[in-house]
């Protein structure tokens, strides 16, 4: 292949990939190639290509090096590919170029139908050729989901586990889930892990408390402190010279005996600074995995116009240790408030409060002078385990009632018969069982049988049954339906109504899986969905993997991080829960805000830290829909600087379902000459020049260009940061840099003025972004990538979507009814 080539036939086709020349292949392989039917192409589409196409792709021309006489029409799925690429791309005006003669509607329309109908004939005729992965294993995600709702056990025996590949953007695509020797052994490891949790052969555990004071904290580092003094005094060691020099000096700083918690009022004690953090580690000591309740009550102290914040944090406390955040309290002055949480803890975690804003360090007792804002706290309570039933869940999926250490084996049948089902998620044949009664007696032979049956159960969690997707061979199964649902909105195994209804042959109704779709959506659980679907169609999950520069960025923190992620997944919850039209993902008069997003965003009037739904005044903002958010802003940018080039690509793939072609693999990087080029337009526009570059360019620079008003961090700017140096060179000055200009032209669109006035052409055709959510979303489900096979279901369910009114909800509950779901 010629390397000026700017377009690639080679490789996997990208699924509705919007590239190039390609739409000619198919066009111009029509001259010369029946149809799937058989029937030779009608006149009319032949003069077509004639006017358009042939000047240019004739067998002596083959501009773009495609050659007519090595071209065929649709005889197989990945013929059909090209097909739909050429229906895609007449759709959206890319072909023929913009500087080649263009053919009038009445021209086009006749083209774009005969295609249709051709595609689907095709696709009738090719249905079960599309090459689908119908075994696929559990990825981590849903392996531990499935052991948390099975066993009720949680922990890190997943972290062995090899990274799980992703395709087509999802990290459970049977075609990217491998199983390798590695991984047995992994599965084994965690198999002894959660049946150690999950077995019990000792009493129920006491449910324990403590309520404690930070005066007792105080007062036991003090004593601490006094013990060891006493110790080194009897011990008859004399201080040497440097160290009572160093005493000297810390009494003179008011850095010895610290009193890091200060009294305040009569039985209050105060956090003054951040680097003081009380715990629960002294007072309670969390020996049993499980739920625990945490409560503190406190106040804010020299505050009265601001909360001041403090985390509730719980994990191990060490340095290469990531803490969970169980929430930001937002501490007011006057009466205390009390605010209760249940967290689940591992052995020997805590729970601690540690402040957010104020003073960061003062030495000891001049923490008493402080007049910066604090936080009173009048008590930290904790208790737990809590228990709801003892043998735990997790003991009564496997042995019922039974005591672990006095298993009989005339019991193991009935034992096995009943555990099977619920390990394998549908009903198991006799002789399955028998299998694994067997490998229970090769065991017996030699050992105990509490031992024989744990090893029979780790055999039974690492077979295909468990750890797989297991799929009939071509009619419907209600069982196979009910692990696709819960898969996909619970992202584990279905409960005990969904099995039944299974049982029942009821799945095998589209009414019925709507309701049962509904029912998941319901569940607490479908935040599992959300987190998950959201996380890895938007990238949600790669929030903060790029720190922007503390210089450029100041205000950037762990708590606008932390808003920027759930921003995104609260956005997408309401959407799900009002049936927002998908039109909202480009533009909505609302926003899911917190007091510190808001701020951020320059929105007034609200105040708390909790999100809530926010009435935009879109004569004051630009905020609204996804384009605006500062978490896809963020995953789109280095930390540095921002790349129209990459939010272009990200805009077009991730939410309008065009995706650009990736570069020829036979054209080396190119860096343009971009010597006289001030600004980020310029640049992009001198990489356009270049002939290998151009086609592409020029459809995704426009995307990009038009959010170049949004920062790093997803701020507004009318100009670039900049850094000037200053005297200190660790302190350089932050600084007004260039205008930033947001114009550009879209393809077969129009100019655009800026940000606004992009927008707005995108909603002209929100066609692409129910076409797109609709593949995503199927994507996630069926945990396989789409097909040709696939594109006329998927269309059918963007426009019922659309025509409806519906968005989210609607296009899942009538995903899981179609029949692309049902029979994938």
């Amino acid at each position: 292949m010629k390397t000026n080539s700017p377009c690639s036939t080679s490789g996997a086709l990208p699924w509705r990939a919007a590239g190039g020349c390609l739409w000619l292949v198919v066009l111009i392989a029509a001259t010369t190639s029946r149809t799937a039917s058989g029937d030779e192409i009608p006149e009319k589409i032949g003069s077509f290509l004639d006017a358009y196409c042939m000047e240019c792709h004739d067998p002596d021309t083959a501009k773009g090096d495609f050659h007519v006489d090595l071209l065929k029409g649709i005889e197989s799925p990945t013929d059909a590919e090209y097909w739909q690429l050429t229906l895609d791309n007449l759709h959206l005006g890319e072909m023929p170029p913009e500087d080649e003669k263009q053919p009038s509607p009445s021209e086009l329309e006749p083209v774009t139908t005969w295609i249709e109908g051709e595609l689907a004939r095709a696709a009738k005729a090719l249905r079960g050729h599309t090459g689908e992965v119908v075994l696929r294993r559990l990825n981590r995600t849903e392996f531990e989901y499935n052991i948390e709702d099975l066993f009720d056990v949680r922990g890190d025996f997943a972290e062995g586990f090899p990274e799980d590949a992703k395709e087509d953007g999802f990290d459970n695509n049977g075609a990217a889930l491998m199983l390798s020797a590695e991984q047995i052994d992994a599965y084994f490891r965690a198999a002894d892990f959660i049946l150690d949790r999950a077995i019990v052969t000792r009493p129920r555990p006491e449910t324990e408390s403590a309520r404690f004071t930070l005066r007792d904290i105080r007062e036991r580092e003090e004593r601490k402190r006094r013990e060891r003094e006493a110790k080194q005094k009897a011990s008859g060691y004399t201080p040497t010279k440097a160290e009572l020099e160093r005493e000297r000096k810390q009494r003179e700083s008011g850095n010895y005996g610290s009193p890091y918690f200060p009294d305040y009022g009569e039985q209050d004690a105060l956090i003054a600074v951040k680097y003081t953090k009380p715990s629960t580690s002294e007072d309670f000591r969390v020996r049993e995995p499980g739920w625990y309740r945490f409560a503190v009550t406190g106040y804010a102290v020299r505050s009265p116009e601001e909360p001041v914040r403090v985390q509730v944090l719980h994990g191990f406390a060490g340095k290469d240790d990531i803490p969970t955040v169980a929430d930001v309290i937002q501490f007011a002055e006057g009466e205390p408030q009390t605010r209760e949480y249940q967290v689940y803890l591992q052995p020997n975690q805590r729970v601690w409060l540690e402040m957010i804003d104020g003073t960061n360090w003062l030495p000891g007792s001049k923490i008493e002078e402080s007049e910066d804002v604090a936080v009173a706290i009048r008590s930290m309570e904790i208790e737990g385990p809590l228990i709801e039933q003892w043998p735990p869940k997790g003991h009564r999926l496997l042995l019922g009632e039974r005591d672990a250490k006095a298993l009989a084996d005339d019991e193991m049948p009935a034992i096995l018969s009943a555990l099977a089902p619920r390990l394998f998620r549908r009903p198991v044949a006799d002789t399955v069982v028998a299998d694994f009664l067997a490998f229970y007696g090769e065991m017996r032979a030699t050992e105990e049988p509490l031992f024989a049956f744990r090893e029979t159960v780790k055999a039974m969690m690492a077979s295909p049954f468990f750890l797989y997707h297991v799929e009939p061979g071509a009619a419907p199964d209600g069982h196979a339906l009910a692990n696709r649902l819960s898969y996909f909105l619970w992202r584990s195994a279905p409960d005990e109504e969904l099995l039944q209804a299974a049982a029942n042959g009821s799945l095998g109704e589209p009414g019925k899986l709507r309701a049962q779709a509904d029912r998941l959506l319901a569940d607490e659980k479908a935040e599992r969905f959300l987190r998950d679907f959201t996380g890895q169609w938007l990238l949600v999950d790669k929030v903060g993997e790029m720190q922007p520069d503390s210089s450029l960025y100041p205000e950037y923190d762990e708590q606008l991080e932390r808003a920027m992620v759930a921003e995104t997944r609260h956005f997408l919850r309401e959407m799900l829960e009002k049936d927002e039209p998908l039109v909202s993902l480009i533009d909505s008069d609302w926003a899911m805000l917190n007091d510190r997003l808001a701020e951020h965003y320059g929105i007034p009037g609200v105040e708390g830290n909790h999100f809530r739904r926010v009435v935009l005044d879109k004569e004051k903002t630009v905020r609204g829909g996804l384009l605006t958010q500062a978490s896809f802003l963020n995953v789109t940018s280095n930390g540095t600087t921002t790349s129209p080039v990459v939010r272009g690509v990200f805009v077009l793939d991730r939410i309008l379902g065009t995706p650009a072609p990736p570069p020829p693999p036979d054209v080396p990087p190119i860096e343009p000459d971009i010597r006289g080029a001030t600004t980020i337009q310029e640049q992009l526009e001198k990489h356009r020049e270049i002939q290998q570059c151009s086609a592409c360019h020029r459809k995704i620079d426009p995307y990009g260009i038009a959010l170049e008003n949004f920062d790093v961090i997803g701020g507004w700017r009318e100009h670039y940061r900049a850094l000037e140096p200053t005297a200190n060179p660790n302190r350089p000055k932050l600084v007004d840099g260039q205008p930033v200009g947001s114009a550009d032209e879209l393809p077969r669109h129009g100019a655009f003025a800026d940000f606004q006035a992009f927008r707005d052409l995108l909603k002209q055709d929100d066609r692409l972004v129910y076409e797109n959510v609709a593949h995503q979303l199927a994507t996630f489900a069926l945990g396989r990538s789409m097909d040709f096979a696939d594109d006329i279901a998927l269309g059918k369910l963007a426009e019922d979507t659309k025509r409806s009114g519906g968005g989210l909800r609607t296009m899942i509950r009538e995903l899981v009814a179609s029949e692309l779901f049902r029979q994938p």
